[in-house]
This record gives structure tokens, sequence and C-alpha cells, in this order.
């Protein structure tokens, strides 16, 4: 069997059990999928995607709080943004991850947020406003609202600049980022299926590219996916392009199978 039939097969295995029907209920989907309006849903899931960062039980945790100050309307609430109300309901924040995620730096990001709205009057208009043709299309988008948001006005109540931490989270494609949390925003909003949202049906699934964290490299390189030796975009790319060799119209809806591989390899490894 070679890697890419291996793929395909853990695919078909995880479609015809419940792995990938229940994965969203442990997963940061589950809040945009809390919302019913679109523009709720966008912007949850952008949220949601955004503090994507570490174990997934201290992501929750945190998303939990987010949410819980954010109220009925993410939408609404960061176009009308109450930065000193919410620092207050974010006071003690404190998101445990690579680099720790504090109330300031979650304020900052929903402050970045507001100002894209502001300007564009939702997400993805300013992802359209980036878009190419080409089949760059996701870099030039991702790096575009990314960089907007970086260089947006942070005012003096909340620091006039952002933080290490909250650049950090903004880090693009033109960086040589992997952007895993906003490829895998695209994965929500663009693909349709029992987990993601398919609410943009403009962009094509042939466009996405994989959300690449340490599971999904894992994984993408036991099966022989890539040659590269550090986790960035060209890395993202090129593990999408072999996999567009089993599904070139669909190739990261092998994102979540290669995440759950690439979590059994790491038990495998250490039971040994």
């Amino acid at each position: 069997m070679s890697d890419l039939e291996r793929l395909e097969s853990i695919f078909k295995s995880l479609h015809e059990g419940n792995s990938l029907k229940d994965f969203y209920l442990s997963d940061p989907i589950w809040f945009p999928k809390r919302f019913r309006k679109r523009n709720d849903i966008e912007t949850a899931a952008f949220i949601a995607a955004m503090f994507a960062v570490g174990p997934r039980y201290a992501i929750i945790r945190s998303l939990e709080k987010i949410f819980a100050a954010l109220g009925e309307s993410p939408y609404e609430a960061v176009a009308d943004l109450d930065q000193s109300g919410m620092l207050r309901k974010m006071d003690g924040h404190v998101q445990f991850a690579y680099k720790n995620i504090t109330g300031k730096d979650v304020i900052q990001i929903l402050h970045a947020i507001r100002q894209l709205i502001s300007s564009h009057g939702t997400i993805q208009h300013a992802l359209k406003l980036n878009a190419r043709p080409d089949e760059d299309s996701t870099y030039h988008m991702l790096s575009g609202v990314l960089d907007e948001m970086k260089r947006g006005r942070v005012p003096a109540s909340l620091g006039e600049e952002l933080t290490p931490r909250a650049r950090a989270l903004l880090a693009s494609p033109a960086q040589g980022s992997a952007c895993k949390r906003m490829n895998m925003f695209l994965r929500w909003m663009t693909r349709s299926d029992e987990i993601d949202l398919g609410l943009y049906d403009w962009l094509g699934t042939e466009k996405l590219v994989i959300p690449l964290d340490v599971n999904v490299s894992r994984a993408a390189r036991q099966l022989k996916l890539t040659r590269r030796k550090t986790d960035n975009w060209k890395t993202a790319v090129e593990i999408t392009q072999r996999l567009k060799d089993l599904d070139p119209s669909d190739p990261v809806k092998y994102d979540v199978p290669l995440f759950l591989y690439g979590i059994e390899l790491r038990k495998k490894r250490r039971a040994t």
C-alpha cells in the first residue's frame, strides 16, 4: 500500500465510524456552530480560529470565557467594541499556550477585528479585496488581511502598539508563517460537510491550504507527503499539492484525518 493509499484508507475508516461526526464537539469549530446569523458565524469562526493556540482543552476553556464576554452576537459586540468593559470581563485571563495569551492580548486582537469590520463591513469582504485569480489566492488573502490588522491603530487605552503576543497571533504567509489557524478558518468557511460550515461558496475548495500544526506535520512526514524539515508556508503548500494527487478539487478534506492520525502516532511513540 502506497503512502497516499494509506491516507485514503484512514480517511474512509474515519467516515465509516463516528470520529469525524463527533470531532467538532471537542474542537473550536463548536463555537461558531452556536450561532445562526451569517455575520455572527463568520465573526465567531474568525475569533475561535485566531485563539486556537495551545492544548485543545486550554483552547476550549479560553474560548468559553471570550464568548461569554461577547454575548449573543459576536459581530455586534466586536463592531461596537466596548474596550473598557471587555477589559474588565477578561481581567485575569491567561490562556495557556506556548506563550501565554492575556486579556489585553485578546482585546487588542478584537480591536483589530473591529477595525477590519469598520473598513470592510465583514471579514469576507476584506478577504475578497485581497483575492487573486491564481492558485496563490489564499496566500494573498491571508497576507493582506493579517498585515492590515497589524498596521491598524492601537488606542492609548490598549497600549498604543500591539504586544509581541498579539503581533505573533497575526503572523502572515508573507512572513513565512504556515498560518495554521487562518487556514483552518478558511477550511471551516469554505468546505461543507458534517464538520465544516460551507458559507464561502465563492472561494473554491481547491484554493485551500492545509492547516499545518504539529500533529498534521507528524502525520504528513510519516506518510512522506513532504520532504521539508521545518513547518512554514512552503511546507503547508507542498503537503497540499501532494494531497491533490488524491483529490485535486478538495485536498484539505484530509486535514482532520491527518490530525487524528498524528495524535495516534504521538500516543504510540509515548507508549514505546
